[in-house]
């Protein structure tokens, strides 16, 4: 016998009310929010495949939203209907009522039964076969939607939870499953299943990672009752499905998701006001001529304009190709929250110039504190608040959705600048994985000073690199400079996962810097370009100057005028300095007394955010005039540069902010760390008036003392930097009397990082044993990051393995390094 059942009946959420939301009332809720954020969470790349993909049955955008609508089916079971057997007994009546009462008191014995997503699944997969899918494509499609909880089904989940035939309710409820997708078919205007040629229908992984990413993100909106209040069990279906759009797209419109479109003209020019340096033009003409998929690799000095030059690539990559779709989006990754909150202040000026309407989200884990102290907080409604999204099972999932809503996690927001670690994350085998591989699927990706990551998180970025390119995601990656066989791993990850197949690229190794290298399916090519005035033909001198004699010579120096940075490589060694600084200028007369500054990453955020400020206004570029003819406002800032100061620090100062200094006082680090503080120096060009006797770019290098047996270095430094890489820097440096930029550069950064460093002193015996120490550490943090990963991707990889074997996303750093 044939028994129906009201399909309004079955609940879907309750909450503490007696007042049900019917589960077939959440499905069309969830389906109307994917279909408006198809557009704003899918590439226009993906978007087409999808549409090729589903043409053998239909329009992409609505059948993916009918598949994001099903991710609930599993709650149409006794088991699931028995949490509240009080409400689902009344409105279900016989025979669910009965199968709903043999069931035990799950509040007295706890959970026994399977998991409404583990059951949709076991529900879908059976059902898309009987319509005619094959069956690869109907347990990809069921695994997609089934792991909205975060997790992809293993094949002993799914074998298991098919033996669970009591609390599934058996063949009479199973074919309501049915009956319920089929009439959600019907209210959406779909073909019946007969009617599509199911069995021509491929679903390859890149498009099952968005579609599993789009239904837990409409999931997590559908679920928010303040969007799709409750609807009760006399609904009318047909009219609660016009309602539902129409609270789809107010719902989206609260979250302020709207998509980054850059103006129609994207030239330097256009965008900024002004005309662009050589390397800038390069990067122009280079993503004008081609078309996106790209990947670009910016290496060129400091001061150069390498985001700016970022800036317009992105947009440009962005802006709509025919056939593409509208818009696009930006992540601007950094190393630190320092340059972060930089490089915030910047794309925040450009976004705000075209389309004011569009907040810029700023991600890491104190951008909440930064953006208080700073003032500059975007207005924004109260929380998305998802609630009962696993009613049944962990309620830590519905904690971890709404963080999805939050500043912290809001990689989903279509422009956001925070630190690699979000992009990394997209690396790690964990929970919702999919959904930041979402996140990052509609957006250019740029990820600032590629060249400052470790081992450990640079095999983790290849391997995102390889992700990305699998999702045709545009890259861009800005680097002082980069030794050759580091650009060569980046360029081929990137392609491998682009192609599907292992590509070595042939980059030319002998091209000067500065530079730029580009990858697109078709090829790969790296080409000189040239720095500006600003950097060419730069000489900077190099002078040694003892701890003892550190602040005495600092401060004859600034006596006559001149502002100077002092870069330490730790904490104890700024407190040194300034405690010795402040007791010799209390000394001095008040005529001579420098101002002094400090500023170390332990500053609290408010304390940070103060400091920087007055540095950027002492130390920062100075103000321009608005071109008369340019559509775009420059806004104006002050410099109130003193007449002589100190500014004591720690790397913060390397690359955070933009300052200029007449003088460069630094511990021994790295050479690219060098390279990179030596571009602090003199960096706004002749912006600001400089003191005769500091004309010349120097560099004095403090905390070394020289050694038969090597350089003897302050304690603890082997903590921050390998010895093998100072001790090499030393050796280039010692009995150098200046460094040329662009010249030397690329030349320096290979003797450091190259597979021949410098030939060092023979009496340097410690640096054979530091070398293998430092070789045995890259290999344990290559492994490190290899145990954490994501699998290879392809076009055939079952899903469960990107969730199998899950870690936390927030491995992203090695444990006891900075963030």
């Amino acid at each position: 016998m044939n028994h129906v059942i009201d399909l309004r009946a079955p609940w879907g959420k309750l909450g503490n009310s007696d007042v049900p939301h019917p589960l077939i009332c959440h499905a069309i809720d969830t389906m109307a929010v994917a279909e408006v954020l198809f557009d704003q969470l899918v590439s226009a790349r993906l978007r087409s495949k999808l549409t090729s993909a589903f043409s053998p049955i239909g329009e992409a955008r609505t059948w993916v939203a009918f598949f994001c609508g099903l991710h609930d089916l599993g709650k149409l079971s006794p088991a699931f209907q028995a949490l509240r057997a009080d409400v689902a007994v009344r409105l279900m009546g016989e025979p669910a009522a009965g199968a709903i009462r043999r069931l035990p008191d799950y509040k007295r014995v706890g959970r026994i039964d399977t998991p409404h997503g583990v059951l949709t699944a076991v529900r879908v997969e059976p059902m898309l076969r009987a319509w005619g899918a094959s069956l690869r494509t109907a347990q990809d499609l069921a695994n997609a939607i089934g792991g909205h909880h975060g997790f992809f089904l293993r094949s002993e989940t799914l074998r298991h939870a098919r033996g669970g035939v009591r609390d599934h309710g058996g063949d009479l409820w199973k074919d309501w499953c049915v009956e319920f997708a089929e009439h959600v078919l019907q209210l959406r205007n779909l073909p019946k299943p007969s009617e599509a040629a199911w069995a021509q229908l491929r679903i390859e992984t890149d498009l099952l990672v968005v579609l599993s990413g789009l239904t837990s993100v409409s999931d997590w909106i559908a679920s928010a009752e303040s969007n799709f209040p409750y609807a009760g069990a006399d609904v009318d279906l047909a009219a609660y499905v016009e309602r539902a759009a129409e609270q789809a797209r107010e719902a989206v419109r609260r979250l302020e998701w709207i998509p980054w479109e850059p103006p129609e003209e994207t030239r330097y020019k256009s965008l900024f006001g002004e005309d662009p340096r050589q390397m800038q033009f390069d990067v122009e003409q280079i993503t004008d001529e081609l078309d996106a998929p790209l990947m670009l690799i910016v290496e060129a000095p400091t001061g150069e304009g390498k985001t700016k030059a970022a800036l317009q690539a992105a947009a440009r990559l962005a802006r709509s190709r025919p056939g593409s779709g509208p818009g696009g989006g930006l992540y601007f990754a950094t190393p630190t929250r320092a340059t972060s909150n930089q490089a915030y202040r910047e794309i925040s000026e450009l976004i705000n110039r075209y389309q004011p309407e569009l907040a810029v989200k700023l991600l890491h884990s104190s951008a909440e504190d930064f953006l208080i102290a700073e003032r500059m907080r975007n207005r924004e409604d109260e929380a998305l608040q998802p609630s009962a999204v696993d009613q049944d099972g962990d309620p830590a999932v519905a904690a971890e959705a709404r963080e999805w809503f939050t500043r912290k996690r809001g990689l989903l927001a279509p422009v956001a600048v925070g630190t690699v670690d979000q992009v990394l994350m997209a690396g790690i085998r964990s929970r919702h994985v999919f959904v930041r591989m979402t996140g990052l699927s509609g957006k250019v990706v740029v990820i600032d000073e590629v060249h400052a990551y470790d081992p450990y998180m640079s095999t983790m970025l290849d391997r995102v690199l390889q992700w990305l390119g699998f999702l045709g995601v545009s890259v861009i990656l800005l680097s002082a400079t980069l030794p050759a066989r580091r650009r060569n791993d980046l360029v081929r990850s990137w392609r491998t996962g682009l192609l599907g197949h292992n590509m070595t690229p042939a980059l030319d190794a002998t091209v000067a810097y500065p530079r730029i290298t580009y990858a697109t399916a078709e090829t790969s090519q790296t080409v000189p370009t040239a720095v500006s005035g600003l950097n060419a033909d730069r000489r900077m001198t190099v002078i040694r100057v003892p701890d003892e004699d550190m602040v005495s010579w600092l401060l004859e120096q600034v006596r006559r005028g001149g502002c100077a940075a002092v870069v330490h490589n730790m904490v104890r060694r700024v407190e040194k300095t300034q405690a010795a600084l402040e007791e010799a200028i209390s000394r001095l007369p008040a005529e001579e007394r420098p101002e002094l500054y400090v500023i170390t990453g332990q500053l609290s955020a408010k304390a940070r955010s103060e400091v920087e400020d007055r540095l950027r206004r002492a130390f920062g570029p100075p103000s321009r005039e608005e071109e008369p003819d340019s559509p775009c406002k420059v806004r104006r800032g002050e410099v109130d540069r003193p007449a002589r100061a100190i500014v004591v620090g720690t790397q913060v100062l390397e690359s955070s902010l933009d300052l200029d200094f007449d003088l460069l006082v630094s511990d021994l680090a790295p050479i690219d760390s060098l390279i990179q503080r030596m571009g602090r120096v003199h960096r706004h060009g002749d912006a600001h008036p400089r003191p005769a006797h500091l004309a010349d770019l120097t560099l004095a290098i403090t905390g070394v003392e020289e050694t038969d047996k090597g350089p003897k270095l302050p304690p603890y430094t082997g903590s921050i930097y390998p010895k093998a890489f100072t001790w090499r820097t030393w050796a280039l440096l010692r009995d150098r009397k200046a460094i040329h930029s662009p010249g030397d550069v690329a030349e320096l950064i290979e003797k450091v990082y190259g597979p021949q460093p410098v030939t060092c002193p023979s009496g340097w015996t410690a640096l054979d044993e530091a070398a293998l120490t430092l070789e045995k550490s890259h290999t344990n943090q290559r492994f490190d990051a290899r145990v954490l990963y994501l699998p290879w991707p392809r076009r055939d990889m079952p899903l469960r393995d990107m969730t199998g074997r899950a870690e936390s996303s927030r491995q992203t750093r090695r444990e006891g390094r900075p963030s």
